[in-house]
């Protein structure tokens, strides 16, 4: 191509992801560019792309989020091609990308989830869905547990990260930073983190794929906590929000999963 060609690259990141295992790039065509991703992690990872385009037309639109594969390379988001190769071409970009399917909706309501602890064992909910401390307006569980309890995976999935690299809580939001957990990926898109692990807690690593009821940590008092415990939520990942979800657990054998309630004690029996 003879025409003179400006590229702006712009990117941000919404997460920082655990490893440095997603890229967004472009390569020049004979008839303009091609944006291609690589997607290292174990999940898809939604892109959304804002293009500032001249002379250049997207086959692909503009503006909008885009979902790479899990474990893909060269992924194409769009091809751009020159509208008149008598003028100038420019190219900027920039994105904004995380984790999951940005655009899912559906998944699996009816999974019957194991309590993420072992067998005999029984512990109080301290703080339900919706719950007053600090769960308002989102889907999640406080299971009441001393430091060093087992944790076990509610369901199987691939894990995607991790971190057990603090040891400092406090009683404040700020400190949420500062959270230890797994984060694993389910096979209908949704995502299960087990948080407040306590330092070095963790018997997984990214990559590892876990099934249900296998041990993959231990609890802790660690990041935004008031007293030890498992934080353990479900949710979808769009690009700056989690959908928390309300999941079934298993109590006894044989018997229907059912919603917990906040301030009830729940025994694993299986």
């Amino acid at each position: 191509m003879k025409n003179t060609i400006l590229v702006i690259l712009s990117l941000c990141s919404l997460i920082v992801f655990s490893q440095d295992n997603f890229k967004l790039y472009y390569e020049e065509t004979d008839n303009g560019f091609v944006i291609l991703a690589d997607n290292d992690e174990y999940s898809p990872v939604s892109a959304k792309m804002n293009f500032t385009l001249e002379n250049l037309k997207s086959s692909n639109g503009n503006n909008k989020v885009f979902v790479v594969p899990a474990m893909t390379k060269r992924h194409i988001i769009t091809n751009l091609s020159v509208i008149d190769r008598k003028k100038r071409v420019k190219l900027g970009y920039e994105s904004v990308y995380n984790h999951g399917d940005h655009n899912q909706k559906e998944y699996d309501k009816d999974f019957n989830y194991y309590l993420p602890y072992g067998k005999g064992n029984t512990f109080w909910l301290s703080q339900g869905y919706n719950g007053a401390t600090s769960h308002k307006n989102e889907n999640a569980l406080d299971f009441k547990m001393p430091m060093g309890t087992k944790i076990y995976a509610a369901r199987g999935g691939v894990v995607i990260d991790v971190e057990e690299s603090n040891s400092k809580s406090c009683t404040t939001p700020e400190c949420a930073k500062l959270n230890n957990f797994i984060l694993v990926y389910h096979s209908d898109g949704t995502f299960a983190e087990y948080t407040h692990i306590q330092k070095g807690g963790a018997k997984v690593t990214v990559g590892d794929q876990v099934k249900i009821g296998q041990l993959i940590g231990y609890s802790g008092d660690v990041g935004w906590a008031t007293g030890p415990h498992l934080h353990f939520i479900v949710f979808l990942q769009e690009l700056k929000d989690r959908v928390t979800l309300k999941t079934k657990f298993l109590i006894d054998t044989g018997k229907k999963a059912i919603l917990l309630s906040e301030k009830e004690q729940y025994t694993r029996a299986y």
